[in-house]
């Protein structure tokens, strides 16, 4: 049985949950050292062209099309806390390599092409089985609670992390900088080591059929689910976008707008710290307004936050409505993606929860690797401030999906389906 409190007594309480949520923070404060360094690695250190910057974001984000399907049908073959552990450890090897190479003066773009590659593969068998996980943790009334929660603290670690880069990469170089990344794996993995909780065994028919055949299920569950569908087209117009921007992002303020490395990550620092409020406030908002409200309102909003960065010039003004813009933008992020995200766990059957996830994240994230090339060639071509203002433009989208799909009609969370023996 779970040792789950009730539904009134807070998750601080639950000795396991708070583990897992200290795990997700440790993870994420490295990955957001190493979100300042290795933009700063490629752009300062090795002098990328745009068309290089969209190849090492190409990289990055190519792993959830090549193996999220495998991914989610292993973690439903077999206990998801040993496949977590043993993913962040790999994580941390990996991402090792670029201070040894710094040290070796053996840095290069094809290292930084391989390790993006790596780590992203890792840590994509990492996030499926973490985020699959959950439920079987805690009972399906609780995700939402639990999603938020783990949000918040995945915006402010992210804060913390990117803070934290900044003045680590300005103290002892971009590569350097990256240690603190393989150390937060290591703590990660020692934290969901002491998780006691007992996961239920994956069911015979999961662990006796082909992988190829429990990949094909995962598909047609989410492609014929009226709910999950919709939501997933939802995430994947959002996801595909913001690809788009952020590729050619950091190499329009670092450029174009003249930003130290400094700046940058106070920039990205501020705009965690809006995930924050939209992940404190989702739970109440979702019981005034309604899910579907929720998630409509937070994508109405998101286009208008990308403005300031294409009206302000170099200097503190621009710097201030540039964060202010991310703050909100941040907000509306982990406010719908809460949301969306528990009524997938919730409505999802528990022996599909892992394919669900990882069918989700192949059809979402499978665009952004071809999003980073097609920033990158759009950048050349026509520039990066009319790029950006194109990928403004379509971050319409994501609303216009979702405002005509099922689930605008959602109020609340769905109940779980029952778990069958």
């Amino acid at each position: 049985m779970k040792s789950t409190p009730a539904g009134t007594v807070s998750l601080w309480r639950h000795g396991d949950f708070v583990r897992y949520w200290s795990a997700c923070a440790v993870d994420i404060v490295g990955s957001g050292v190493t979100s300042v360094a290795l933009p700063l690695i490629a752009v300062v250190s090795l002098h990328a062209s745009v068309w290089e910057v969209s190849l090492l974001s190409f990289a990055e984000r190519l792993p959830p099309l090549l193996v999220a399907l495998p991914a989610g049908a292993l973690a439903d073959r077999h206990r998801k806390r040993p496949v977590m552990i043993g993913a962040v450890l790999v994580c941390g090897a990996v991402f090792a390599a670029v201070p040894l190479a710094d040290a070796a003066d053996h840095l290069s773009f094809p290292l930084l092409y391989a390790v993006a590659l790596a780590g992203s593969t890792a840590s994509l068998f990492a996030s499926t089985t973490r985020i699959s996980y959950l439920p079987s943790l805690l009972p399906g009334e609780r995700l939402l609670e639990a999603n938020a929660k783990v949000g918040a603290v995945a915006s402010l670690a992210d804060s913390a992390g990117a803070q934290l880069g900044g003045v680590v990469v300005a103290g002892c170089g971009a590569a350097r900088a990256v240690c603190l990344d393989v150390a937060s794996y290591l703590v990660c993995a020692l934290l969901l080591g002491g998780i006691r909780t007992p996961e239920p065994a994956p069911s015979r028919s999961a662990r006796a059929g082909s992988l190829l055949g429990e990949m094909k299920e995962g598909v047609r569950y989410v492609v014929r689910h009226p709910t999950i569908r919709p939501l997933l087209l939802t995430g994947t117009a959002y996801t595909g976008v913001f690809a788009f921007l952020t590729t050619l992002w950091s190499v329009y303020l670092l450029r174009d707008l003249h930003y130290s490395a400094t700046t940058l990550g106070t920039l990205l620092s501020v705009a965690a710290l809006g995930g924050v409020a939209g992940a404190l406030t989702v739970r109440r908002l979702v019981d005034r307004y309604g899910s579907a409200r929720v998630m409509l309102s937070a994508l109405a909003i998101t286009p208008f936050t990308e403005v300031p960065l294409l009206l302000v010039g170099p200097g503190r003004p621009g710097q201030v409505a540039i964060a202010a813009g991310l703050f909100v933008q941040l907000a509306c992020a982990t406010a719908q993606g809460s949301t969306q995200r528990s009524i997938r766990q919730a409505v999802c059957e528990p022996g599909m929860q892992g394919r669900m996830l990882a069918t989700g994240q192949w059809i979402t994230y499978g665009t952004r690797p071809l999003a980073a090339l097609l920033a990158g060639a759009t950048g050349t071509w026509v520039g990066l401030w009319n790029s950006l203002a194109l990928g403004t433009a379509a971050l319409a989208a994501p609303f216009l999906v979702l405002l005509c799909s099922f689930p605008r009609t959602l109020r609340q969370t769905p109940a779980a389906p029952p778990t069958t023996a």
